[in-house]
């Protein structure tokens, strides 16, 4: 455990010095929710019936860190500004086609953003690119597509938690929107390492599945560390999108992608930000989180943890 705690809190810089050109900077993962010397953020998005829930206060909710149940003195709803990280998996398993289409469907995501949000391009292979920042224009955002081809293999873990290790901008939300076939090949992380990462940061990460990736009931394993099972595609991304409180998106050959992005970032803007100052529960270390609304027939999906420090 202590090894890997290790490798998770140097995985950006472990990628940079290894693949120089997969570096996007070299940071820190950083840790927690905190907004201030005391008080912890969770993100939580509540539906009934697969829609969502609007209008909730805080005495609707129940929140437990480690156990203790918790004031939550504060909540937003659709007001934080976001930002949005697109990364997409272009290894050669990716055809023309399906690259047009996410190109169209970045150009509506971008669109459908905010005056106040922001959208970032990355796109993967066994590298990591920037296609755009955070500052750029939609027409730069388009004209990126034009250098992608589908080709190589694939540094899934690698790319995903060196989005994650990004700093955390204090008053914004952070969505990772990552598209695959669900086939890592070449990250030099393991999907522990890549779950670690997950528990220390605070991104929520969708994942969008293509129709080309393995059947989740049947699906390919991953490799694990020595004395460990592998994993499945299902089970990997079920428990990515867990420890993030995200979701699990799968698509089906000729769904328009563009719609499933634009669905993925509504289903995100229409979450709670709930605030509480921890009491009666340890300052430091790792905390367990159990959200709850009271209402029948409600469903939550937050993230389960997060790391005091």
């Amino acid at each position: 455990m202590r090894c890997r705690r290790i490798l998770a809190a140097g995985l950006v810089a472990a990628v940079s010095a290894a693949m120089p050109a997969r570096a996007m900077s070299q940071q820190e993962a950083r840790p927690t929710f905190r907004t201030s010397a005391d008080v912890v953020a969770v993100e939580a998005s509540v539906s009934r019936d697969k829609r969502p829930v609007a209008g909730l206060k805080t005495s609707d909710f129940e929140l437990l860190d480690n156990g203790v149940p918790q004031q939550i003195s504060d909540l937003s709803y659709e007001r934080l500004p976001i930002d949005v990280t697109v990364v997409l998996d272009v290894s050669a398993s990716v055809t023309g086609a399906v690259l047009d289409q996410l190109r169209q469907a970045v150009r509506q995501l971008k669109a459908d953003l905010g005056s106040r949000d922001r959208l970032k391009l990355v796109a993967f292979n066994m590298q990591i690119r920037r296609l755009a920042d955070f500052d750029a224009s939609a027409s730069a955002t388009d004209t990126a597509f034009a250098s992608l081809v589908g080709v190589g293999s694939s540094a899934i873990f690698d790319s995903v938690a060196v989005q994650l290790a990004s700093p955390a901008i204090e008053g914004r939300r952070h969505l990772i929107v990552l598209f695959t076939d669900g086939q890592d090949s070449s990250s030099i992380s393991d999907s522990d390492a890549l779950f670690e990462v997950a528990r220390r940061t605070t991104a929520t990460v969708a994942i969008v599945l293509a129709s080309t990736a393995p059947e989740r009931s049947n699906a390919s394993p991953f490799a694990r560390a020595p004395g460990k099972p592998p994993i499945t595609v299902g089970r990997l991304y079920d428990q990515l999108a867990r420890e993030t409180g995200g979701v699990v998106v799968p698509t089906t050959a000729g769904e328009n992608l563009a719609s499933t992005f634009r669905r993925t970032l509504a289903d995100f803007r229409a979450s709670y930000v709930l605030y509480f100052t921890p009491k009666g529960v340890a300052s430091s270390g790792s905390h367990a989180i159990d959200v709850r609304v009271k209402q029948n027939g409600a469903e939550v999906r937050a993230r389960r943890e997060y790391v005091w420090k």
